[in-house]
């Protein structure tokens, strides 16, 4: 009968030690974790090279820890580095309008196993119309939180029109 009660006894010590220092650890990674970061962008199914008629569907990934979304734009670069034109989006799920010239994005937010981090999945619907012919362009992603904290991704020589 001891050894049971002593058994039991060790064994709640053990899984509680266990919890808090699980929790220690959750809260040493939320911490070393950025506020917000783009790791992925590029072209959903598509391939070079485009007419100045198509529309581009580009895809990027990311995640935020303790913020919440704020606004997104984006900019087109020549491959030298000269800004060519750039669409602002009020938020990161945001339909075609004049205000956007009929560019759109939509994210989702994906729960995450880390405490108070969400990733987030976004598509954006770009036309390539304003883009003159027979060049390479960079397209750069600005994705910023509601205190303005931002992070960027480019990727050189994305789209290619004909």
């Amino acid at each position: 009968m001891r050894a049971n009660i002593l058994i039991s006894a060790i064994t709640v010590l053990l899984f509680s030690s266990c919890t808090k220092n699980n929790d220690f650890i959750k809260e040493t990674l939320e911490e070393a974790l950025p506020t917000i970061e783009i790791t992925s962008l590029g072209l959903l199914s598509q391939v070079n090279p485009f007419n100045p008629t198509d529309v581009a569907q580009v895809t990027f990934g990311g995640s935020l820890t303790k913020t919440e979304p704020g606004v997104l734009d984006v900019a087109w670069y020549t491959n030298s580095g000269q800004l060519v034109d750039s669409i602002h989006f009020d938020n990161w799920t945001q339909a075609a309008s004049a205000q956007t010239r009929n560019n759109s994005v939509t994210t989702e937010m994906i729960a995450s196993t880390y405490p108070n981090t969400s990733s987030f999945s976004g598509n954006l619907n770009l036309q390539l119309r304003i883009l003159p012919a027979s060049s390479n362009y960079t397209l750069r992603v600005y994705v910023r939180t509601k205190d303005g904290t931002m992070s960027t991704m480019a990727v050189s020589g994305l789209i290619r029109i004909k």
